[in-house]
């Protein structure tokens, strides 16, 4: 049997999950779930992150990952840019549209899961 705190958290886990259904694009996939996270871990800390990078960074198959990468960027959610010291690397971001997104998605987490806590 589950705590009452346990129960809380349960169903606000849940709460946050239909969030992420409703607000980002990742299709009922943990793939774009999992891609979307790294790419937001990055964006914060400010990191560079190629796309050679990004793919290694998720434990799915390349072609699986590549499927949902391309809808992102075809979709406006992430866009590409160059390393100014070496043209051949190509680097992976969010834009401002995933941006607000993710920031949105924290504040819901926050929310949802402090309120539990307390």
């Amino acid at each position: 049997m589950f705590s009452k705190n346990h129960e809380l958290m349960i169903g606000s886990i849940f709460a946050l999950r239909a969030w992420t259904k409703d607000h980002l694009p990742i299709e009922n996939s943990l793939i774009a779930y999992d891609l979307i996270l790294v790419l937001a871990i990055n964006n914060y800390a400010k990191n560079n992150i190629s796309i050679k990078e990004l793919f290694a960074s998720v434990p799915h198959s390349y072609t699986a990952v590549r499927g949902h990468y391309l809808r992102f960027v075809n979709d406006g959610w992430i866009e590409h840019y160059l390393d100014e010291s070496d043209k051949r690397i190509k680097y992976v971001r969010p834009t401002a549209k995933l941006v607000k997104t993710m920031n949105d998605y924290a504040a819901a987490a926050n929310k949802l899961l402090i309120k539990t806590i307390d």
